[in-house]
């Protein structure tokens, strides 16, 4: 899918880019129209970027009660948490216009002061540590394609340029001195991600490479406390590779350990503990990285790590068992979890207390005192807490139930600022205190003209799939919105507007968010809401194979075969709608974002027969796309003309010879955008075809 936002100095890997795409989720994020600098005072480091133009070939004029109903869904907006400052203020990300910007909160809904006024809005944050003085963000350029770090100053909101913008930097990793930030870049050679140190105190200082290699895609995940070693993570082959990679669960990396001065990297190891791993970068700029050598067996497999507070291990997110525990190959790949290792491999310790769910994300308390994590439970999300100096797990006082997705403590260590979203609020700042387990809200985001008392929340549904385990039918889980007189509420129409729903079995549109890593999950999504209400729509958003939240024996096979079962596995589901008295089967479309655009594509191939349409919308590469000849049916395509992952000329092909082929093809585009529209006025453009376009593909 697409980014989100990196909110904190030791989240780097939760690559938080502010998400974007169809729906307003915790992996999307509304943008609109912005006027840039005007009145502003702040020195700009480049030139105002123009709003990106939108192409539309075959796409009509919008659907009349489309253009009468659809915007006031599209006016909501959203507050992501991004950092604490010392003074006990928080840096927040809410929209500003056509783009998201950085913002100062410095009491529980207080006036969001705006900070940053960056023309191509702002990708990740962090402020500096120990101080409230000043900030880095990083700007995406021409949608991503390159990216820009500034560091931005309080006192007289002056702004002064890191990086020249001519590659794609990742966001910064703040050092504990206040003066160094690590980032990753693929500025060597366009290719491969190696880690850069940056000193920001010294004018025009020039990126200083510390670890790279051919082939290498590198993230940093902390700094040490004497900020002479850096904790990294080395992405496993065909796991990823990009520096500003796409949102949801991000790939799993080998875990080593890099001296800042000299480059040399050691292993953090499951069964050889510290091996050495040989040079693996370099100190200084002028030096060519050495090619990492180290066989991936000899590394810790991981999601996310830190330094532990008493600086003799490493916290980490992983599917390992405890080395030497004659654990199966199959048992440590289930579920992700939250445990510790010391330096030595002496010692491991499992920390998350539940062992049949993945934990997400974690975070601890400076001190050592608190750790929290974050379980992701068939797509909800439930905060766990665990007091280590008095060794409980404590018991969270109830939180709003929807998805968490960023998670933080304060520099005293004493409130843990959480972002959540629920099917009927968009995203929201709280924050927690663990001692007193009081929970205060800090910012309350607007709704626009929309009542949520009227939004539908998704059921879970399981149904059954085409293979057995044990010899019953394996089953896998979908979310279900169904509106009309199965939703409590009444549509959230305004005065005088009744919403398009017609009495017998509903017309049904399969929401392809899975298949690849990504999940469905009951975040706010007003545009959903609209389908529901207004155009009379049930819609199912299944987790086929491949999706997150079923641990690795569902996602252990190839990627050919896994894009095969998750074909499969969309074909029993379309069984299961057959039997359903409520769902009307000959009016089932279909609509995919990222991988499940492909899946949308491959499933009108083989399914057509079935299926109305479908939208696909910012596809991977096209290649594995099989029989593309059977497609018939009509279809939507988006995407953004500059993803150097998905050549924009592949969907051109694939349009022209659909069309050859007799096909109702609308296709829509916007310039400057990459994997995801991240301008507030591309995805008002981009709902509204795609309602007009299922508005008269289900009638």
């Amino acid at each position: 899918m697409v980014p989100l936002l990196w909110p904190m100095r030791h989240h780097t890997n939760e690559m938080m880019y502010l998400k974007h795409g169809l729906m307003a989720t915790s992996r999307r994020a509304l943008l609109g129209l912005i006027l840039l600098g005007i009145g502003s005072g702040l020195d700009a480091p480049h030139a105002q970027q123009p709003l990106a133009a939108v192409t539309r070939d075959g796409v009509g004029a919008p659907d009349a009660a489309v253009s009468d109903t659809l915007p006031r869904y599209l006016q909501s907006r959203s507050a992501t948490f991004v950092d604490w400052l010392w003074d006990g203020s928080m840096l927040i990300a809410t929209r500003f216009g056509d783009t998201e910007q950085i913002h100062r909160l410095r009491m529980p809904l207080g006036m969001r002061e705006q900070l940053s006024y960056a023309p191509g809005g702002v990708a990740a944050a962090a402020a500096r540590p120990y101080a409230s003085d000043a900030f880095v963000y990083l700007e995406p350029h021409h949608g991503g394609d390159s990216s820009q770090l500034l560091l931005q100053r309080f006192a007289d909101q002056s702004l002064t340029p890191l990086t020249d913008g001519a590659h794609r930097d990742g966001p910064a990793l703040w050092a504990h001195d206040g003066k160094r930030i690590a980032f990753a870049s693929n500025r060597r050679n366009g290719s491969d991600v190696d880690i850069y140190v940056l000193d920001t105190g010294q004018p025009g200082a020039t990126p200083r490479l510390v670890v790279g290699g051919a082939g290498n895609h590198w993230r940093a995940y902390d700094w040490s406390l004497d900020d002479k070693r850096l904790l990294l993570g080395r992405e496993l082959p065909g796991d990823g590779g990009s520096v500003n990679s796409s949102a949801g669960a991000m790939p799993e990396s080998e875990l080593y350990i890099a001296g800042v001065d000299s480059g040399e990297i050691t292993t953090v190891g499951a069964d050889s503990a510290g091996a050495a791993a040989g040079a693996g970068g370099a100190a200084g700029s002028g030096r060519k990285p050495a090619a990492h050598k180290v066989a991936a067996a000899a590394a810790l497999r991981v999601q996310d790590a830190r330094f532990s507070s008493d600086g003799r291990g490493v916290l980490l997110l992983t599917r390992h068992t405890a080395p030497g525990s004659g654990a199966s190959a199959a048992a440590e790949a289930q579920f992700q979890r939250l445990c510790y290792t010391d330096f030595g491999g002496h010692e491991w310790r499992e920390l998350s207390a539940d062992a049949s769910h993945d934990v997400e994300r974690f975070d601890r308390s400076i001190d050592g005192h608190y750790l929290a994590y974050v379980v992701n439970d068939n797509g909800s999300s439930r905060l766990m807490l665990i007091d280590q100096q008095r060794k409980l797990d404590l018991t969270v006082a109830a939180l709003p139930s929807g998805v968490i997705s960023t998670l933080k403590f304060d520099p005293s260590g004493q409130r843990l600022a959480l972002t959540i979203e629920t099917a009927r609020s968009p995203r929201d700042v709280y924050v927690l205190e663990p001692e007193t387990q009081a929970l205060t809200r800090w910012t309350q985001s607007e709704l626009g003209l929309l009542d949520p008392a009227g939004f539908v929340a998704p059921q879970v549904l399981r149904f059954p799939t085409w293979d057995r385990v044990d010899g019953q039918r394996r089953e896998l889980t979908a979310l279900v919105y169904r509106g009309g007189t199965e939703a409590a509420g009444v549509p959230p129409a305004a005065s005088g507007s009744e919403a398009r729903v017609d009495a017998g079995p509903r017309p049904v549109l399969l929401l392809l968010c899975g298949g690849g890593g990504g999940q469905c999950r009951p975040g706010f999504e007003p545009f959903l809401q609209y389908l529901i209400h207004q155009l009379g729509v049930v819609i199912v958003a299944p987790n086929v194979r491949g999706s997150t939240g079923f641990g690795r024996a569902l996602a252990e096979a190839g990627q050919g075969a896994l894009r095969d079962d998750a074909l499969r596995d969309i074909g029993s589901l379309l069984v299961w709608i057959d039997l359903q008295r409520d769902l009307n089967r000959n009016r089932v479309a279909l609509l995919g974002e990222g991988y499940g655009a492909y899946l949308a594509l491959q499933s009108l191939a083989d399914y057509g027969d079935r299926l109305r349409g479908g939208i696909a919308a910012f596809p991977p590469q096209l290649a594995a796309l099989a029989n593309r000849s059977a497609i018939r049916r009509p279809l939507l395509l988006v995407q953004g003309l500059n993803n150097p992952a998905a050549p924009a000329y592949e969907m051109e092909q694939l349009r022209s010879r659909l069309r050859v082929d007799g096909v109702d093809v609308q296709y829509l585009a916007a310039a400057d955008e990459a994997a995801g529209f991240t301008r507030k006025s591309n995805l008002d453009a981009y709902r509204e075809a795609a309602a007009s376009f299922l508005a008269q593909l289900l009638r």
